[in-house]
């Protein structure tokens, strides 16, 4: 048993470990549905997610006229 309990602890270190920046947009929200409700590693999937892509909307810079 000591055999299947170190297999099992290696595909769960794999799972905790997985790299954000190599899946794909699909990948990625599959993955974020498999993570705990409002824990650290769902919230970090899902900025990663959002920062992969640029705003749609204009940025607009409020300058002071003199």
């Amino acid at each position: 048993m000591g055999n299947l309990e170190n297999r099992v602890a290696r595909l769960e270190s794999a799972w905790a470990n997985v790299s954000l920046q190599a899946l794909s947009d699909a990948e990625l929200r599959a993955h974020i549905a498999t993570l705990p409700f409002k824990s650290s590693e769902q919230y970090g999937a899902i900025i990663a997610l959002v920062l992969r892509h640029r705003s749609a909307f204009p940025v607009v810079r409020d300058v002071p006229h003199d």
